[in-house]
């Protein structure tokens, strides 16, 4: 086992950063705790008002889709980290094990495409060719509300089940060669534990309740933030060559604030570029 301690001009500058970035990113986005969410999930989603969900007046940070897959995919790392303690397992689950992920992952795309083929314009250009009902996808079936929600956490899902044992090889040096989702119990499990944030959110929505706005935006805003912290980590360890070298979460720490930073520049840059396309964060023009 090896630990390569990190320089400790490298940790305060990713503090540094960090702090700054935090403060700049929330005097820049105007408004209260959940305008800031908005602006997170702007980075990722398109955030259509007619494709997303409204809690009292108030429309989640992201789309019915997206608020499927990015908690979905928070949901599945906490649970394989927390809940079964898989926070050193390296092994991706057997290949039959990840037959699912394909399939969950085909049904995300599939549903996509047959969400924007219902769209007025795009229905209009291919109606000659794809004759259907007004309002009706590619596919044969007019888009869901709940179908989007589902196939966005079973997407989630997939991705956290590809990501632990990808982030877990990167890092740690003193991993463990077991696998994180390990038998079709588990995965099963994993998939009633997806099934059930996907339907509180669904239920939550009709309510008027501030633990409901506040429960979903901010979760939402934590699941997208968690997966470009975690992407960012696992690139500060690639560039640095410090694959496999950290041994402990004091260690980790270092690379897990330059990937807060990462996190933070990136949904920067894209919410800007975004803003100056299209001049808003709500929804796109034309759309």
């Amino acid at each position: 086992m090896r630990d390569l301690s990190f320089s400790p001009v490298i940790l305060w500058l990713g503090v540094a950063l960090a702090l700054i970035g935090t403060v700049a990113f929330l005097m820049w986005t105007p408004g209260d705790l959940l305008r800031t969410a908005d602006y997170i999930g702007a980075a990722v989603c398109h955030r259509l008002p007619d494709h997303s969900f409204i809690i009292d007046g108030h429309q989640l940070p992201l789309c019915q889709r997206c608020s499927g897959t990015f908690p979905g995919a928070l949901t599945g790392v906490l649970v394989q980290w927390g809940l079964w303690r898989r926070r050193r397992s390296t092994s991706f689950p057997r290949w039959f094990l990840l037959i699912p992920v394909v399939l969950f992952a085909g049904m995300w795309g599939l549903d996509g495409v047959n969400s924007a083929t219902s769209e007025s314009q795009i229905y209009d250009l291919l109606q000659p060719w794809f004759p259907r009902s007004a309002g009706v996808g590619i596919l044969g079936y007019a888009p869901q509300p709940w179908l989007r929600l589902l196939t966005g956490a079973l997407m989630g899902m997939g991705m956290s089940i590809v990501l632990v044992p990808a982030f877990n090889q990167t890092l740690w040096s003193d991993g463990e060669t077991s696998r994180t989702v390990r038998n079709w119990h588990e995965m099963a499990a994993l998939l009633v534990i997806e099934l059930g944030m996907a339907a509180l959110i669904y239920l939550l929505v009709p309510l008027p309740s501030a633990v409901g706005i506040y429960g979903v935006s901010l979760y939402s805003a934590l699941g997208v933030l968690t997966m470009f912290v975690l992407l960012g980590a696992m690139m500060f360890c690639l560039l640095l060559q410090r694959e496999g070298s950290v041994a402990g979460w004091r260690s980790a720490a270092v690379p897990l604030i330059w990937g807060f930073v990462f996190a933070l520049s990136l949904v920067t840059v894209m919410d800007v570029t975004r803003l100056w396309v299209t001049g808003t964060i709500d929804g796109v023009p034309g759309l």
